[in-house]
């Protein structure tokens, strides 16, 4: 099956080239999406093998995401993994595991499926907690880490994922929109790491309040519209 590897990245330059290397091991391409670094995220990420697309601004993760999903409609499975260092892509056989044997259409990599590291900050535990309650209530599934970026997707599926969150809210969106197409969602262990960089200039407050917001304007859109 032919397998494609997503990086939406911001000012990764140095994360990116260690995981497009490291993720060429499992599948047969991989490409990134630079938001608009000011970094060289570009160029590292295009000499350690990635196809690279190019935002001269930026545009949000929703919006890096959509642009990719555009362009991985020959590939049979699709994952996306995040740019900053935090995920390990040698788990990446774990995930696309149960798409390959058709157990799933979502695979949804989750760093709390076997509950919360000992590492895992206070502030994360709590926002990750309310975050996952108002996705679960308002899509109706019952995943663990619904702000994962470390996911596995069937390709013939892709065409159900809408991308109209242009920021982080993309991952409780996508899960809705699977739920919303019946299809069937799977959960794996993950592990992941705190102590690296991250991109991200909003503090943890701030985003978690944002996504929560957009959770529920999006769960209303779709109430509207039936």
């Amino acid at each position: 099956m032919k397998s494609i590897v997503i990086i939406p990245a911001l000012n990764e330059e140095v994360a990116i080239g260690s995981i497009v290397e490291r993720s060429l091991q499992y599948v047969d391409d991989v490409l990134v999406i630079d938001d608009g670094s000011t970094d060289d995220t570009f160029n590292v990420a295009s000499n350690a093998g990635a196809r690279v697309i190019k935002h001269h601004t930026n545009q949000g993760k929703g919006v890096s995401l959509k642009d990719a999903f555009g362009e991985v409609s020959a590939y049979d499975v699709v994952v996306t993994i995040d740019g900053d260092g935090q995920h390990n892509p040698d788990e990446i056989p774990v995930l696309i595991a149960p798409i390959i044997d058709g157990r799933a259409d979502l695979v949804n990599g989750s760093r709390y499926l076997n509950g919360f590291d000992e590492n895992t900050p206070v502030y994360r535990r709590v926002g990750q907690r309310v975050l996952d309650i108002a996705t679960n209530v308002t899509s109706g599934t019952s995943v663990t880490d619904s702000q994962s970026g470390f996911r596995a997707f069937k390709g013939k599926t892709i065409n159900h994922y809408r991308f109209r969150d242009t920021g982080f809210g993309i991952e409780s969106e996508m899960l809705a929109d699977a739920a919303e197409h019946n299809l069937k969602i799977l959960e794996v262990p993950i592990t992941v790491r705190y102590d690296v960089e991250n991109s991200s200039t909003k503090g943890p407050v701030t985003h978690g309040v944002g996504v929560l917001t957009k959770i529920v304007i999006d769960k209303l859109v779709r109430t509207f519209k039936r």
